[in-house]
């Protein structure tokens, strides 16, 4: 059991908690669950399980963490919600039952596992492993790293490297290791450490950073190989040198041999010693050249010969020696004498436990660890090779680009275990379409892309057609049927970009046409695209200043009641004052901000700005009026809408009855949801209209049960008054007498419609036959004489 608080953060775990996490009470309370899964966000987590408890439901997940050794396990969630005195949520309580036994049982997820934990062990065998997150501050180390450095796990975890910075290495050193991993690449490099009890080690060190869906690190995992040995045989050759030689290299762990020219175009060893050398039964008087051809081939002695006469040539040399099932490495040194090579100096440095663990490292550093298939990382670097033999063979290569629709939802309703079944099968099934040279590579989540070499355009244009059938038949898992289908960008190298990065955002670009279109489909890049895609980003870069430098204004629509010649209200509509494009109306850029998110601080600049409005015409002494504000699907749900429209109306002292909030019928598909938002607010006095009514899904549904104090019937019914829409309309404007609400008309342009609508029984009309959207000095002119030739009428 776990307790959090209202912004998710943590402020009570139980022990049963700590033991399937293992962490310690202390290292959670204060944390948010992004601790145990990177994937997680507060603001989502609260946004949803709101969203689902207003509803009346319980909300209930199987989810994927990570416990503090990096092993994954799973939990079915039932998280309950606390509410204080006022009806406000304050705690969240999460009820976890283990359910990893029953998710391994899953024989593709299964198959992953052990793969990873076969990875985990042999690094652990072999080499010194460390992770830690964005910042440096540890989060993991195994045995190894806790033995060299002599420090405990609990030492160690949740302290940085500074623990066992030895001060051997200036700032710049760190300063350029950060950079480079910070960028997203892999660091190699040998570094000096000090143990707790003050003595020194070196470690060959590489750090692969581990990167989310936007290519940036979340976490880092060092691997490192204990070189001190190495190093003592330097100095100690260095010693030696001085001294008496055989003497002091006979107990270092390594070989140390010593070799001559015999002047017949072959080697004489003079001298080798070691503990290395003793284990592999070496001395001078058993490695001859009978010996060496037992022992390797004929091509292998060759090459050998040859690192071994370049040494005495007077150049220094290095290669790895495989033999006996261990790899060493063979460093080579020449002695001079008078400007003359008179010997050679070799090491052996048994390095078998280094590459192991370094073809670990580039597993882990370019395979995805899911799919198996490459990563990110490794994509980018194999693609990159491919464009520069393109570019000298005036060669054709292809990008795809693919997304899969509503992968989300799967994992959402079905569990992150069937979600990465699926991902794991879809590669599968890319890779069945491609020809055996090209790549198929998972950029994380449910992103995957293709390199096709050596191609045509319609070699391609088949492939995606391929593509697009197998990935949207039915993927069957724990008698699951799911459906997914792909987005897919294609953009052609060279016609389309000739560099990495341009070719990529090309066919992202391309790929998110697919998904305006409709999904489940490809389509080619092209400079028209290329263009719309630009002033879209410049769009939406105007629209961040355009809040900034007060670029937007409200306009307002009068309301009449044509049986008082009143004017009941007015809409707020907003226009854009573009610098250079005049102004803009909301249809150019409405979709763009709700995309962007940017609806929210823009939305909430509407209302604000329309109920100061609304108070300073009431202070001016004009009638109390409605102010309409149109309020969006984000702003809607968003969890501090509720809040935002109490805070206003007081912060402006403006009564909450001259305030009607729009919304149209496709917020309402959790009626739960909504009534838990819209009854607070209605009780309040503040005036609900339901906008394009009759257009919905569900309208008499929300009718009954939503508390809605008047409908705007949709504006494409008026605009074609005939006799099956004025039947529609008449039926409207019963139901809405039947549960005693006001109907208005909008969109009315002519005097037949307004004629017809007053047969029909409607009364209250909007449109541009009473008055267009008027700026604020024009709608004030208009308010001021109607109230004033009223007033000249009264007796």
């Amino acid at each position: 059991m776990s307790i959090t608080d209202r912004n998710g953060i943590i402020t009570h775990v139980n022990q049963s908690f700590c033991g399937l996490s293992k962490y310690s009470e202390a290292e959670l309370i204060g944390e948010s669950y992004s601790m145990l899964n990177p994937d997680y966000t507060a603001k989502t987590f609260i946004e949803e399980v709101t969203m689902t408890v207003t509803e009346g439901k319980v909300w209930q997940r199987q989810l994927q963490a990570f416990a503090k050794d990096g092993s994954p396990y799973w939990v079915h969630a039932t998280i309950v919600p606390i509410y204080d005195e006022n009806g406000e949520i304050i705690q969240f309580i999460s009820l976890d039952i283990d359910v990893t036994a029953k998710v391994l049982t899953n024989r593709p997820y299964k198959r992953t596992v052990e793969n990873l934990l076969n990875i985990e062990h042999a690094l652990d065998q072999s080499s010194v492993v460390v992770i830690t997150n964005r910042q440096g501050v540890i989060t993991y180390v195994n045995d190894k790293f806790c033995k060299l450095s002599q420090y405990s796990s609990d030492e160690l975890v949740g302290q940085t490297h500074q623990i066992v910075n030895s001060g051997f290495h200036p700032k710049s050193f760190f300063k350029d290791m950060w950079q480079t991993i910070g960028d997203g690449a892999i660091w190699q490099g040998e570094v000096q450490n000090r143990a707790k009890d003050g003595t020194y080690y070196w470690v060959n060190t590489t750090i692969v950073p581990f990167l989310d869906s936007k290519g940036r690190p979340y976490q880092y995992i060092s691997i490192r190989t204990d070189i001190t040995d190495c190093k003592e045989t330097e100095r100690a050759l260095k010693l030696a040198l001085k001294n008496d030689f055989r003497q002091t290299v006979r107990n270092l762990q390594n070989a140390v041999f010593k070799y001559t020219d015999n002047g017949c175009g072959g080697i004489t060893i003079t001298l080798i010693e070691g503990k290395t050398a003793k284990k592999l039964g070496f001395s001078e008087e058993n490695i001859t050249p009978e010996e060496m051809h037992k022992l390797f081939s004929k091509e292998e002695i060759t090459t050998y010969l040859g690192h071994l006469t370049h040494a005495l040539q007077g150049n220094i040399v290095q290669f790895e020696l495989p033999y006996a099932s261990r790899t060493f490495l063979i460093y080579l040194s020449p002695n001079f004498d008078n400007q003359k090579v008179i010997e050679v100096v070799g090491t052996v440095i048994d390095i078998s436990d280094r590459i192991q663990a370094e073809k670990l490292v580039e597993h882990m550093a370019y395979y995805d660890y899911l799919t198996g298939l490459p990563n990110r990382r490794l994509f980018r670097k194999h693609t990159k090779e491919i464009i520069k033999q393109a570019a000298h063979n005036d060669d054709t290569i292809g990008i795809m680009f693919i997304d899969l629709d509503h992968f989300k939802h799967v994992n959402d309703s079905m569990g992150h275990s069937i979600g990465d079944q699926l991902l794991i099968t879809i590669g599968e099934r890319l890779q069945s379409c491609v020809r055996k040279g090209d790549m198929v590579a998972r950029l994380g989540g449910d992103e995957f892309v293709i390199l096709f070499t050596s191609t045509e355009i319609s070699e391609v244009n088949k492939v995606a057609t391929r593509i697009v059938e197998k990935v949207s038949q039915p993927f069957y898992f724990e008698n699951h049927h799911i459906f997914v289908t792909p987005s897919i960008g294609i953009c052609m190298f060279p016609d389309d970009g000739d560099d990495f990065d341009t070719l990529m955002n090309n066919a992202d670009t391309a790929m998110y046409v697919v998904k305006e279109k409709g999904r489940n489909n490809f389509q080619f890049f092209t400079e028209e695209l290329h263009h719309n895609a630009k002033e879209k980003h410049v769009l939406e870069q105007e629209l961040q200043q355009a809040l900034q430098e007060q670029q937007f204004e409200l306009y307002y629509q009068p309301k009449f009641n044509l049986q008082t010649n009143e004017i009941t209200g007015v809409e707020a509509l907003i226009r854009w004052n573009h610098p250079s494009k005049g102004t803009l109306f909301p249809a150019t850029f409405l979709s763009l901000i709700e995309e962007t998110g940017l609806i929210i601080p823009i939305g909430q600049w509407v209302l604000e700005t329309a109920c100061l409005q609304a108070k300073q015409w009431q202070d001016q002494g004009l009638p109390a009026i409605s102010m309409s504000v149109n309020i969006s699907s984000r702003q809607f749900k968003h969890p501090s809408f509720s809040k935002l429209v109490k805070d206003t109306l007081a912060n402006i002292d403006l009564p909450a009855h001259q305030l009607n909030l729009e919304i149209t019928e496709n917020l309402l598909e959790g009626v739960s949801y909504s009534q838990s938002i819209l009854q607070p607010l209605r009780e309040m006095g503040i005036q609900i209209s339901l906008d394009d009514f009759g257009t919905g899904y569900s309208s008499l549904h929300a009718l009954k049960n939503l508390p809605i104090t008047q409908v705007k019937i949709g504006r494409a019914f008026i605009q074609e008054l005939s006799a099956n829409n004025q039947a529609v309309v008449k039926t409207i404007i019963d139901l809405a007498n039947n549960f005693e609400l006001d109907v208005i008309a909008e969109g009315v342009e002519t005097a037949e419609q307004a004629a017809i609508l007053q047969g029909l029984g409607c009364n209250e009309m909007q449109g541009f036959l009473y008055s267009k959207p008027l700026p604020k000095e024009q709608i004030e002119a208009l308010l001021h004489t109607i109230f004033y030739s009223t007033m000249k009428e009264l007796p």
